[in-house]
């Protein structure tokens, strides 16, 4: 006579319920993924390119070519990475808003103009991002 096998209930799972052997498992998270053409279904070889937008190139990127049908990817922290990078570029060509300085003594102050601040009404935390030694971003979340 088979006996049938006790159903574990996974959302309710208790300590008793467990039962095998530990093991250890070692996770590379460097080790990245082959990428594979969508087109093709072949995998494709990482080559370094450039990447350009507008009047803005960024070199030597590293990126997957197909082999057969030579189309280029981009891994999506490169892709995020350059993105931003455009961004910050471009946001050098856009006129902006000048503001003055001030200080209290013990920290420096900037207000943001009215045309801006219709936008932070909401949020009260700005997180500052060092660019540069004289360059920063200011991510309002």
């Amino acid at each position: 006579m088979k006996t049938k096998k006790k159903e574990i209930d996974y959302e309710n799972i208790q300590p008793e319920d467990l039962t095998g052997e530990e093991v250890t498992l070692e996770v590379k998270l460097e080790t990245k993924a082959p990428a594979y053409c969508t087109d093709c279904h072949i995998k494709m070889e990482p080559v370094k390119i450039d990447v350009k937008r507008g009047n803005i190139m960024i070199m030597n990127v590293t990126a997957y070519k197909c082999p057969k049908c030579g189309k280029e990817l981009l891994d999506v922290e490169t892709a995020s990475r350059i993105e931003r990078e455009f961004a910050l570029r471009h946001a050098e060509e856009i006129k902006g808003y000048e503001v003055k300085i001030s200080s209290d003594g013990r920290n420096y102050l900037i207000r943001f103009p009215k045309e801006l601040s219709k936008t932070l009404a909401t949020k009260k935390i700005a997180k500052i991002l060092p660019v540069d030694a004289d360059e920063f971003v200011v991510k309002v979340v």
